[in-house]
């Protein structure tokens, strides 16, 4: 039976918690307020307040944390939603807490890599996934470096343009590959052995950061973290778990298929 709180947790108070206990190991922590696409201006609204209540706790409390925001819970493709992005990104730069933008499905990258530049030339860079099962992705990345954005691989988990388990362990390599060579800072978010093994092999630990999911991976992240490594957490919090819970059980239950197993 999984644990009822595995994957994500009840609020903001909790979520505090858990990013108070992960600082004290050494690891940063993301808190990501869950939210699905919002279909009108007030769940997007609501969503918006959630994610400046998280970036106002941070602040208050001098966590080492950022925030995720996803730009469907902000009403991506409806009347002003970059505007409740604007509002966000603002109260970061003015609270000193950083914001990092998931990236979902295909038809939101470039509206993404768009609110992410301008974001940057705002002066308030945030985070900014790539998904490596993208074709675009290479170009993507390089584009996204140059604007000063720091870059979190993952292999993504909606529809990309391959759904090989090898040709994307080879694709995000690649991407690594282009990360490394920037000289600039990057995150490897992933849960894969053979991927973390390789990195680890040859990443410089001033740039990179390995982002783990809680509920998963608990030991290789204090363990990287002990040996110098930068760690992060994401840590989802909400009503709205349903959902992201589902795709987390999708994912062990999609790798266990192929005979495979997260790090531990």
């Amino acid at each position: 039976m999984t644990p009822p709180e595995r994957w994500a947790l009840p609020d903001l108070e909790a979520a505090a918690a858990r990013c108070r206990e992960r600082n004290a190991a050494g690891i940063r922590c993301i808190l990501s307020p869950l939210g699905e696409y919002a279909g009108d201006g007030a769940v997007a609204d609501r969503a918006g307040v959630a994610y400046r209540a998280a970036i106002g706790l941070i602040a208050a409390e001098g966590l080492d944390a950022a925030v995720a925001v996803k730009l469907s819970a902000l009403g991506a493709g409806l009347e002003d939603w970059d505007d409740r992005l604007g509002r966000i990104v603002d109260e970061g730069r003015r609270r000193h807490v950083g914001i990092e933008i998931d990236m979902e499905g295909a038809a939101l990258v470039g509206p993404a890599i768009a609110s992410a530049e301008a974001a940057a030339a705002s002066g308030a860079p945030p985070g900014l996934a790539v998904q490596a099962y993208l074709d675009r992705s290479p170009e993507d990345l390089s584009r996204i470096l140059r604007a000063g954005i720091t870059p979190r691989l993952v292999k993504g988990a909606y529809l990309g343009d391959t759904g090989d388990f090898s040709d994307i362990q080879r694709r995000f390599l690649d991407l690594a590959a282009i990360a490394l060579e920037s000289g600039r800072p990057f995150s490897v978010g992933t849960h894969d052995p053979d991927l973390l093994g390789r990195i680890v092999q040859t990443a410089d630990r001033r740039l990179v950061e390995f982002g783990f999911l809680m509920g998963l991976a608990d030991g290789a992240k204090v363990r990287m973290a002990r040996e110098g490594w930068r760690v992060a957490e994401y840590v989802p919090f909400g009503e709205e778990r349903a959902a992201y819970e589902g795709r987390r059980r999708r994912y062990l239950r999609s790798i266990a298929a192929l005979g495979r197993s997260p790090v531990l």
